[in-house]
């Protein structure tokens, strides 16, 4: 049975969106409170500067207005769509580059381009940005469409045809083809990584990302940032502020009478922002700035972001593993005095701003505690990028040691020392220069952290532990300091689970310009490699790693390490009759689930389908792991496929499955 229903989606545009683009119809006609949702109609009145008597939301102490460097002038789709990450965005080890609009969870949203210009570019990919598309517009910039479920039908003709000619489904071309402003570049999609959205970046010629909101991209956003927390960071002590004390205007210090004692202190605010209610996908922030006084004494404003400075991300948003993850701690690189007053200002990229005035003092009224921790079963944790020592356990008969070189024990009640909080393992160290380890546990139960203090301002290290059952051995180089003039330390232990046990390795988020180079003992680590997504909790096998005597992998943060020994190849699901858009027009396609538990598949090169002798384009969608098939290039129904696949560790594994009928 052939499969032949097509239904047309996204057409040219309405005679509305193309009179937008040819710049024929008025803001005012635009902002229409009977077809536009509340958010979007007040945000189209703003920007005009029509107020309503209600405003956008705006968080305490705060005031709005738009200060975007270009008024709007860009919808991709030509009509209102919310953001659902902004530009600069923290995403782990690099910062985002564009920003993602919502499609409402549909595919096949029209884009559109945002002026005269030509596609330089397409690229296929399971992952990253999945189907993407580059365009070269006449001002110079290039604009770049991630995660497209297709593009245009004269693109996608091309695609297919280099994608058959190579019999590779994991291609890249430049077709070179003129659009006009308003024309019909792609359809949004869910290709590569995320659900159904559009991300959208603007590259200059150098090399660098701009803001598309400060480009004249459409950027609604009606909530103000929120300021959360505060950290004020004195050498190796940290004190905590919670909202509630910042409501106040108080900001608490790790310095007992400061009246007494004019040493400064760094600050870090926990930050973040949304677009709209429900409060949902926390976004960045575009200007962070902090007076004291009048005087402006810190300012960093993120319009611009070179693709060489991505990695420096960690010298201003700390690591944290925390319970509630919402927003960012935004180190602010400025020492300041006690005896002062300070205006911080923080505004998002659609310029709604927030405002916080704060003095610092030794206690704050209604300061409350906060979680601290997500996902961690050893009291070893990382917070504001450096490694801390969970002591709050010492509540829960929990017990800490500290142990040097010889095995002297040289205090055998950190509970006591320190009080039952959190403490950077560089306030143990300050402490006690000796340390090597803290052993810790409950009742007979111990186990061991070990640690290694760097001298201050290292960007280098080189450490090697030999305990009685492994030999672990580690090289850096290019570590950032800034944002610690405390005690460096590095710290690991063993994590052992009900399913795995692993080591983990800290502090998180400690980035390198360098690499992180990691060698285990081959008794110990038997099998590959594997390394832990902190956000995904999924394992990932080292791509490259050597064996032998040790085995051996680097990357460029520390990670959680196990050692893996998975021979398990992935497996297929029933497949199903489903829709895939091609063109622009839904066709039918048949969708083969793709299962496995630890060695996913490298590329989408990594799955060759063929009926007999002919190959087949296959996409390979990373979410929901799925195979998708163009049902017009299938056989007739009964007919067999086979599937090859080799994962990521190697294996390979072949299928052979008949076309189901429709």
């Amino acid at each position: 049975m052939k499969k032949n229903s097509n239904k047309l989606i996204g057409s040219a545009g309405s005679a509305l969106l193309f009179a937008l683009f040819a710049g024929t119809v008025t803001f005012a006609e635009e902002c229409n409170e009977a077809t536009m949702d509340a958010f979007a109609y007040e945000d189209c009145l703003a920007a005009k500067g029509i107020t309503t008597g209600t405003g956008a939301a705006v968080a305490s102490e705060s005031s709005t207005e738009q200060t975007t460097s270009k008024p709007f002038s860009y919808s991709p789709f030509g009509r209102d769509a919310y953001l659902t990450s902004s530009f600069g965005e923290n995403r782990g080890t690099r910062y985002h580059l564009g920003i993602d609009y919502s499609t409402q969870m549909e595919e096949g949203w029209v884009v559109y381009a945002p002026e005269d210009g030509v596609i330089s570019e397409v690229k296929t990919s399971p992952f990253g940005y999945g189907k993407v598309l580059f365009f070269k517009g006449a001002s110079g910039k290039t604009w770049v469409f991630a995660h497209q479920s297709s593009f245009s039908p004269a693109v996608d003709e091309i695609v297919y045809k280099k994608m058959y000619d190579s019999k590779k489904n994991d291609i890249s071309i430049s077709p070179k083809i003129s659009f006009k402003k308003g024309d019909t570049l792609s359809f949004a999609g869910s290709t590569g990584i995320g659900n159904p959205h559009l991300h959208l970046e603007v590259r200059t010629a150098d090399n660098k990302a701009l803001s598309p909101c400060g480009e004249g991209a459409l950027c609604l956003d009606t909530i103000a940032p929120q300021i959360v927390a505060a950290a004020a960071l004195y050498k190796n002590d940290v004190a905590f502020t919670s909202t509630e004390a910042l409501d106040k205007k108080c900001v608490v210090t790790p310095i007992k009478n400061n009246f007494q004692n004019d040493a400064p202190v760094h600050v870090a605010f926990k930050i973040v922002d949304y677009s709209r209610e429900p409060k949902e996908n926390p976004m960045s922030i575009r200007r962070l700035e902090l007076f004291r006084y009048d005087e402006k004494i810190y300012s960093k404003v993120q319009d611009t972001i070179p693709m060489s400075k991505q990695l420096r991300i960690r010298d201003e948003l700390l690591w944290a593993e925390e319970a509630d993850t919402a927003g960012d701690w935004h180190f602010i690189n400025a020492k300041l005095p006690p005896q002062s007053e300070y205006r911080l200002e923080v505004e998002d990229y659609a310029g709604n701003i927030t405002t916080k005035k704060f003095s610092l003092h030794s206690h704050c009224k209604g300061n409350s505690d906060f979680p601290k921790q997500h996902f961690q079963t050893t009291p070893l944790i990382t917070y504001l990028s450096r490694p801390a020592l969970d002591l709050v356990r010492c509540d829960s008969n929990y017990t800490f040691s500290a142990v040097g070189k010889d095995g002297q024990t040289l205090s055998s009640n950190l509970c006591k020392v320190f009080g039952h909080k959190l403490t950077f393992l560089g306030k143990i160290a300050e402490t006690f220069p000796a340390a090597d380890k803290i052993v810790y546990g409950r009742g007979n139960d111990e186990k061991t952290i070990y640690m290694t203090t760097l001298r201050p301002g290292a960007a280098s290290a080189n450490w090697t532990v030999k305990d009685e059952d492994f030999e672990i051995s580690q090289k850096v180089s290019g570590m950032a300091v800034k944002t610690n003039d405390g005690t460096p330390v590095l710290a690991f232990t063993r994590n052992i689970t009900d399913s795995l046990n692993f080591f983990e390795f800290h502090p998180k988020g400690l980035q390198f310009s360098g690499k992180w180079e990691v060698c285990i003992d081959a008794q110990t680590a038997k099998a590959p490699l594997y390394w832990l997504g902190e956000t995904s909790r999924n394992w990932f096998i080292f791509s490259k790693q050597t064996g032998g005597k040790k085995r051996c992998a680097n990357t460029n943060e520390l990670r959680d390490i196990a050692s893996i020994d998975n021979q398990e190849v992935p497996t297929l699901g029933f497949p199903y009759w489903d829709n895939a858009i091609i063109g622009g027009v839904h066709q039918p396609a048949l969708k083969i689930p793709l299962q496995f538990k630890y060695n996913g598949v490298e590329s989408g090169n990594s799955i060759t389908v063929k009926a007999g002798k002919k190959w087949i384009a296959a996409e390979y969608d990373s979410e929901p792991r799925e195979i998708i098939l163009e049902g017009e290039r299938l056989p007739d129904e009964g007919e067999s496929i086979t599937i090859q696949i080799e994962d990521e560790a190697k294996h390979k594994a072949s299928y052979t499955i008949p076309v189901p009928g429709m």
